[in-house]
C-alpha cells in the first residue's frame, strides 16, 4: 500500500517536474508570432525615419551662409556701369594731350560730342600740318603714338561695353576680309540698295542703339587710305600685348647695353 502510494506520488512529482520542464524548455514560437509586434510597429518606425530625413534635408549642414567657411562674408560682384568704367581708364599720353573732356563726354553718354572731340584730338596728335588744314592726311597717322591711340580706344570701349572703338572696328574689318563695302555695311555706315554713304554728321547714330563698331567716325569720302592707316596702326595689333613706343625704346636700350 505504501509502495503504491509512493509510486503514485513519484509519478505525480515526475509529472509536475515534466510540466515545469515543459514551461522552462518549451519550443520557440514561430518567427511570425514572435515578430508580430515588430511588424506592427514597422510603419511607425519608417515614418519616424522619413520625418527625420526630411528634417535633415531642410537643415543646412553648414548654416545659412557657406561663405563663413572661407573666413569671409558672402559677396555679390556688381557690374560696373559705363560711367564707372570710363572713369577708371588711365589718361596716358606721350604727346601731352589732355583727355578729360573726351572722358567726361563718354562718361555721360554724349557720343555726338565725344565724336567731335575725338576728331579734334586726332588732328592735334597728327601734327602741326594737320592742325593747319584741320584734317588728317593718311601719312600723318604714323605720327600718333601707340599710347595715345590706345587711350582713345580704351575710352570708347569702356563707355560702350566694348561696342565702339578703333580696335573693335579693326576686328570687324578683318572678319570681312578687309573688304570695305562689306565692312561699311556691317557697321551701318552705308544704307539703301546702292549702299550709299551716310551723310555726315546728321545721318549717323550717336547712341548705344548703333550697331557694333559704328563709332568713332572716320571720314571715308576722300577714300579709305586714312581709315586703313588707322586700322593698321601698331596700337591695334591683334596681340593684346602691343607695346608702346617707350617700351620698345627701353628694350632696345637694354639690348644695346647688354652688348657691352
Amino acid at each position: 500500500m505504501l509502495a503504491q502510494t509512493h509510486t503514485a506520488s513519484s509519478r505525480s512529482a515526475c509529472r509536475g517536474r515534466a510540466q515545469r520542464g515543459q514551461l522552462a524548455f518549451s519550443a520557440p514560437r514561430p518567427i511570425s508570432q514572435r515578430s508580430g509586434s515588430l511588424i506592427q510597429q514597422a510603419p511607425s518606425m519608417a515614418m519616424r525615419v522619413t520625418v527625420a530625413a526630411g528634417k535633415l534635408d531642410s537643415v543646412s549642414l553648414f548654416g545659412g551662409d557657406t561663405a563663413s567657411l572661407m573666413g569671409g562674408s558672402q559677396t555679390v560682384e556688381k557690374k560696373k556701369s559705363g560711367k564707372e568704367a570710363v572713369m577708371e581708364v588711365q589718361l596716358s599720353s606721350t604727346a601731352g594731350i589732355d583727355y578729360t573732356v573726351l572722358r567726361d563726354h563718354l562718361a555721360n553718354g554724349e557720343f555726338r560730342e565725344a565724336e567731335d572731340e575725338t576728331r579734334a584730338l586726332l588732328i592735334k596728335l597728327a601734327g602741326p600740318e594737320a592742325v593747319k588744314r584741320n584734317w588728317v592726311y593718311f601719312t600723318e597717322v604714323k605720327n600718333i603714338s601707340v599710347t595715345d591711340f590706345q587711350t582713345l580706344d580704351n575710352l570708347w570701349k569702356a563707355s560702350s561695353n566694348n561696342k565702339f572703338g578703333y580696335s573693335v572696328q579693326k576686328e570687324i574689318w578683318v572678319q570681312n576680309q578687309k573688304r570695305w563695302p562689306k565692312f561699311f555695311k556691317q557697321i551701318d555706315w552705308t544704307q539703301g540698295e546702292n549702299n550709299n554713304y551716310r551723310k555726315w554728321p546728321m545721318e549717323f547714330i550717336y547712341s548705344m542703339d548703333a550697331p557694333r563698331g559704328h563709332l568713332p567716325l572716320t571720314n571715308a569720302l576722300r577714300g579709305t587710305q586714312l581709315f586703313q592707316a588707322i586700322m593698321e596702326h601698331p596700337a591695334f595689333e591683334k596681340s593684346s600685348t602691343a607695346k608702346t613706343l617707350d617700351q620698345k625704346a627701353a628694350e632696345a636700350a637694354g639690348r644695346t647695353q647688354s652688348l657691352f
